[in-house]
């Protein structure tokens, strides 16, 4: 049997136009020709695409060829063809280019139609495809899924992808340019704003890409997602020693879920300096949650310095242990105060004149983040 695709088109007069798109056979005993096939709804898609396209962009030029301030038509330069990308193929569009009126004041003399309709001469959904999927995964992958299932055509590639994702990032951050770092208003109005919805979370780490041109170095990424109830989960990254305001971004993407400033949050994370100021004194209303693991891992690296203590000093080094395995049981139970005070006991061990330890001075530095990381806990600003 056979098939004819046309499409039919109602201008703004109410002319219907009816255009023969293609035609297909299809055998009804053929298991495996039921249906359009792959191939098939790809041509049906451009084919369409390309036809609505190019009408639209007749139906345009027809209009703006007239002079804005005199309603004259305006001057033919020249012809002119450009390939517009989008997801069902790359359409060429006809157009031209047309001479200014004598009355329109500005610095050309010539204007193209055509790029005045279509600056970017690829699609929106195409640029947000393609930047959500590269997101998710790489760049070829994402352009050969994308020529599989769509008509994209066979120059999208791994270059394209990139540029294009490129793209619409530094137009996001031109968009939070001049934004502040911190919550706008007044706080003593934060109080009247409407009931806020459900508590959000927030969670965040850090990890250590390779440089793709500098292979020997590898740089920071810091990733997190936000999340609530009802609000759909949104996910950021950027590179640490890169980013100039990463606290404005943050606020940015809360600000898009809803989050208000009298709304309840918590943010969770291992407690990184980097992290801690992240998010430290960004909500009025914000919960910082560590995890066990994070804290045990610090504690479990001092126990391996005071193995190598108990190799020069065994008392000294037993009872460094002791003291350690103390402040891991106070941490457990919630209590802080005492954990703390072991810590400046575990100080003063370290400090005996006795000691000799070549590792010393790095023993000495892991205890005192360790203190700082358990005293911020302490003031309330994070908990467990």
């Amino acid at each position: 049997m056979q098939f004819t695709i046309q499409i039919a088109m109602v201008d703004k007069l109410g002319h219907r136009h009816t255009e023969k798109l293609f035609t297909i056979e299809k055998q009804s005993d053929a298991p495996n020709d039921i249906g359009l096939s792959l191939s098939e709804s790809k041509l049906l898609l451009n084919a369409i695409q390309q036809s609505v396209i190019q009408k639209q962009a007749a139906e345009y030029l027809d209009e703006h060829r007239t002079c804005p301030c005199c309603q004259r038509n305006r001057r033919i330069k020249g012809k002119q063809t450009i390939q517009y990308r989008t997801l069902f193929g790359i359409i060429p569009v006809e157009g031209f280019r047309v001479y200014r009126c004598a009355c329109e004041k500005h610095s050309t003399h010539t204007v193209s139609l055509l790029n005045n309709w279509c600056d970017t001469h690829t699609h929106p959904e195409l640029r947000y495809i393609e930047t959500r999927w590269a997101s998710l995964m790489s760049y070829g992958l994402t352009a050969n899924l994308l020529k599989d299932i769509l008509p994209v055509g066979e120059r999208c590639n791994a270059a394209t992808v990139r540029n294009h994702l490129c793209q619409t990032a530094k137009r996001q951050e031109a968009e939070l340019e001049g934004l502040p770092d911190f919550l706008p208003g007044d706080p003593r109005e934060w109080e009247k704003l409407p009931k806020p919805g459900k508590p959000m979370a927030v969670g965040i780490d850090g990890g250590y890409v390779r440089n793709r041109d500098d292979r020997k170095h590898h740089f920071e990424v810091i990733a997190g997602k936000s999340f609530a109830t009802n609000v759909p989960t949104k996910r950021f990254g950027f590179v640490q020693c890169l980013e100039n305001h990463p606290r404005r971004k943050l606020i940015a993407q809360l600000s898009s879920q809803g989050m208000q400033a009298n709304q309840q949050i918590t943010f969770l994370s291992d407690g990184a300096d980097n992290l801690r100021d992240l998010q430290f004194n960004l909500y009025p209303e914000s919960q910082h949650v560590l995890d066990w693991f994070h804290i045990t891992m610090r504690l479990t690296v001092l126990k391996q310095y005071a193995k190598g203590v108990s190799k020069n000093a065994p008392e000294l080094g037993a009872e460094l242990l002791d003291v350690l395995t103390s402040t891991k049981w106070y941490i457990w139970h919630g209590n802080v105060n005492k954990a703390l005070e072991y810590l400046d006991h575990c100080a003063l061990i370290c400090d005996d004149d006795t000691l000799h330890y070549e590792n010393h001075k790095s023993l000495l530095k892991h205890l005192d983040e360790m203190y700082t990381y358990e005293s911020i806990k302490n003031l309330g600003a994070f908990m467990w």
